[in-house]
């Protein structure tokens, strides 16, 4: 479990392309401010069609809200 832990710690290439693919961008600090079960259903969660991206992306912006007191920054 700890080991899943840390392979989460950085934001992984599979999150980084679906961040791509909705336009956010997401630091790192602000990565790692969201539980780790959020972490992982990102990771998890499909973003290959475009009703899968627009949930991706709505789900995304409400976690960066709550977790992070901020907006979504886009690109």
């Amino acid at each position: 479990m700890a080991a899943e832990a840390d392979d989460l710690e950085l934001i992984p290439r599979s999150v980084r392309d679906k961040l791509d693919r909705v336009g956010i961008k997401v630091h790192l600090k602000d990565w790692q401010r969201l539980p780790l079960s959020e972490r992982r259903r990102l990771r998890d969660q499909p973003c290959e069609h475009p009703a899968e991206a627009d949930r991706y992306r709505s789900d995304l912006e409400q976690l960066i809200r709550r977790h992070t007191g901020e907006e979504p920054e886009y690109c």
